[in-house]
């Protein structure tokens, strides 16, 4: 008898226990349906909740905040943009694009943009964030987030020369960026600048070898160096008839044999 009471004993215990644990999360966000004529906040206090949650990543905390956020205030730019940041870390790149299209929409902002042009990298759309980056630089050519976002989408297009000239242009802006060392790393590493590839992904790690990557896919900076031998092939050289050393160039001995010809004639 003593034996089935234990187990007993235990589920009666515990089960307070559980329903005062969920008991936070499920009423306040019944409590949202309940009371929408009368926010228990006001939108700054979700904006500064779900920032301060992007900051330590907690991006479970980030889109319940932002959800509950836009429930009252569904006319918050900033609220739709922290949940599609927090969507592209959870790698909802489609539903990120969405969130974000609907604060820019509000709000065009450069901040904004590169937010949805990081998502339209992710889903490989790059002439959408190529059209993002250049909507960004043209409200403000001194945010430098816009540039590292052009630069990966005309790396993603094959442009590994306006890429380069690009992502100089943020690292100009910021040259303290781990985020932009590590583009410029693999766009030489594409461009076959094996060296600078290196340089560059070495750089980025010093700066910051754990910086917020911008999508879960995107691999790091200490992962792109570890792969460069197998991944980095040699930049492309034109092609010239060899000449061994202390030999005369063919062009040189067909001169002189011409010459010859011509005096015998």
């Amino acid at each position: 008898m003593k034996i089935l009471l234990i187990p007993l004993l235990c589920v009666f215990l515990c089960l307070p226990v559980t329903a005062l644990i969920a008991e936070p999360l499920t009423s306040g966000i019944s409590s949202v349906n309940a009371s929408l004529d009368n926010p228990p906040f006001a939108a700054s206090v979700y904006i500064a909740d779900a920032q301060a949650a992007v900051s330590e990543r907690n991006w479970t905390r980030a889109l319940l905040l932002t959800t509950r956020g836009l429930a009252f205030y569904p006319d918050e730019p900033e609220l739709y943009c922290l949940q599609g940041y927090t969507l592209r870390k959870l790698g909802q790149y489609r539903k990120a694009v969405d969130a974000v299209s609907e604060g820019i929409r509000r709000d065009p902002r450069p901040v904004r943009y590169a937010n949805r042009g990081y998502a339209y990298l992710a889903l490989g759309n790059y002439s959408a964030a190529l059209a993002d980056a250049e909507s960004g630089i043209a409200l403000n050519a001194s945010y430098p987030t816009v540039y590292g976002v052009k630069a990966l989408a005309l790396q993603g297009m094959g442009r590994n020369t306006d890429a380069g000239a690009t992502i100089g242009t943020a690292l100009a802006l910021d040259p303290e960026s781990a985020h932009y060392w590590h583009v410029k790393g693999r766009i030489l590493a594409a461009s076959g600048n094996c060296t600078g590839a290196r340089k560059a992904f070495e750089t980025s790690l010093a700066l910051d070898p754990g910086y917020d990557l911008p999508w879960p896919a995107f691999t790091g900076a200490g992962e792109n160096l570890g792969a460069l031998d197998k991944t980095c092939g040699p930049a492309t050289q034109p092609t010239h008839p060899a000449t061994l050393p202390g030999s005369i160039p063919a062009a040189a001995i067909l001169a002189a044999a011409a010459l010859v010809l011509s005096g015998r004639r």
